[in-house]
């Protein structure tokens, strides 16, 4: 199983006939409504992948060359409009060849928008002659996040792969519309938004609203998508789903991103960098209150955790260290990539927190996936409908208040029996603990044996370390539970890791 190569993330019915540029036919009214009968008209027949796009040498360049075509200033949508946000639009090219519909809806309704070869910047693309014909793949949307520039704030491209971030802040993770048979022992389903409606916004509006038509043989969906850029820009997204078939695994909310190197070990050769990663761990806020933070990792195999929860209250893929120095990447800047956050509305029910982390040997591939899965099967003809609301921050003390991991490192030790886990706490109430305080380690594992366990203050830092000696049973995976407590109170996150012999 494998996940699609990062260039999703570096920058998705049929296409519309070519007219003029902009051109528009005559609008129709429109409501969410539309999309959800259109997603369950399709799941209730065969499915039919999308029409091919109009070929070109568009479709041959490289990620770089495919980058560099730009839509014209004149072509970008909203640029006359008293509204502060802009869109523009990408061609199909390069691995992005499913063409997707563009609608726009306006207080007159509702109308297709025609991608035409004239609203495009070819000059730099390296093409033999420019396209004589074109195709809409996905779009931007730009919104004034710091002065008067318009910043990009989110992203449609590839499959049903979205992005997001917040004020500065740099694409890294990104969010997918819907996850189907991800990280089983069979080939990976990857839906696709067919069609997205832009809702043109009021004057002075600081939120816009897309809706989308998803397709994929297991499934048909609409979707609706709130957008409120700002510090910590959020997306309010409702989906309705209409299963084509029985689906084995069903991922809602799902997160990808990047682990290749860091604190919990490295592969490779040799780097002068630290760290080289999107996110540097998961964070559930659980039904029952209880908040576990999970250090990823870049295992020589594929590995699979699972966490059962209730209603949870959140849960996402955070880049939690923040220092360039443990980084060293001026081209990158990992430290600036976002965290993303889930937060569930309404009845989720009984299911499970799925983490998938995939072997990698380069910095271009992702190779973690999130997501939550239901404990009721999904049925063919089943319908579901879930909300939640998903955030890009790189704040997260509203996450996390109280204390919390803030390094981790791992090792054998020299027996070549024993594993070492060295855990700094901070933050919440640890921060104004004073040395001689007698603060406690609760531990636990889930095979093998716990060695010991002692913890110690760092002078001048206002965290406490942790030491964790475990010793596996064989080669079977050790989960290792740790939080710190002081007469009886619970001081921090649950530190939950997988010991892999």
């Amino acid at each position: 199983m494998t996940l699609r190569r990062r260039l999703l993330l570096a920058s998705a019915a049929a296409a519309c006939a070519p007219l003029s540029s902009l051109a528009r036919a005559q609008a129709e009214p429109f409501s969410f409504d539309q999309v959800r009968a259109e997603a369950k008209r399709l799941a209730g027949e065969p499915y039919k992948p999308p029409e091919a796009p109009p070929q070109s040498d568009l479709l041959r360049v490289d990620y770089d060359h495919y980058m560099r075509v730009r839509m014209r200033p004149e072509a970008v949508l909203w640029r006359s409009a008293p509204t502060m946000f802009r869109a523009e639009f990408f061609p199909a090219g390069f691995i992005y060849s499913a063409p997707v519909a563009i609608n726009i809806v306006s207080e007159e309704g509702v109308a297709p928008l025609v991608a035409t070869p004239d609203m495009f910047d070819f000059s730099s693309a390296n093409l033999r002659e420019p396209p004589g014909a074109v195709a809409f793949a996905g779009f931007r949307l730009t919104y004034p996040l710091h002065e008067a520039k318009f910043d990009e704030i989110i992203a449609f491209l590839g499959a049903s792969y979205f992005r997001l971030i917040g004020r500065e802040e740099n694409y890294g993770a990104s969010a997918r519309g819907l996850a189907i048979d991800t990280g089983l022992p069979r080939q990976e389903e990857f839906p696709a938004f067919r069609a997205f409606w832009l809702v043109a916004p009021a004057k002075d509006a600081r939120e816009i609203t897309l809706h989308a038509l998803l397709d994929s043989p297991g499934a048909a969906g609409a979707f609706t998508f709130v957008v409120r850029p700002g510090r910590r820009t959020s997306v309010d997204v409702i989906a309705a789903l209409y299963a084509r078939h029985d689906i084995s695994l069903l991922g809602i909310a799902p997160l990808t991103s990047m682990f290749f190197a860091g604190k919990t070990g490295r592969r490779g050769p040799p780097d002068y960098r630290p760290e080289i990663h999107d996110s540097d761990g998961l964070l559930i806020a659980s039904g029952s209150g209880e908040r576990i933070w999970r250090p990823l990792s870049n295992f020589p195999a594929l590995a699979v955790s699972t966490f059962q929860d209730r209603n949870p209250r959140g849960f996402g893929l955070l880049q939690r260290e923040r220092a360039f120095a443990e980084y060293q990447d001026l081209e990158a800047r990992y430290h600036t990539r976002p965290s993303l956050w889930v937060e569930p509305r309404g009845d989720w029910g009984e299911g499970e927190i799925r983490l998938v982390e995939i072997p990698t040997d380069s910095e271009v591939h992702d190779n973690i996936a999130l997501f939550w899965a239901s404990h009721t099967p999904t049925r063919r003809g089943q319908e579901l409908e879930l909300r939640y609301r998903l955030s890009a921050l790189s704040d997260e003390a509203a996450l996390s208040p109280g204390g919390r991991v803030t390094s981790m490192s791992v090792f054998k030790m020299a027996d070549g029996k024993s594993w070492r886990l060295v855990v700094e706490f901070g933050g919440g109430d640890i921060a104004g603990l004073r040395p001689a305080q007698p603060v406690e380690a609760e531990v636990s594992v889930s095979s093998g044996r716990l060695v010991k366990a002692r913890t110690e203050p760092i002078p001048g830092q206002s965290t406490w370390r942790l030491f964790v000696d475990v010793q596996p049973d064989g080669k079977k995976p050790m989960d290792v539970r740790a939080f710190l407590r002081l007469h009886g109170e619970v001081l921090s996150e649950t530190l939950n890791y997988t010991v892999r012999p």
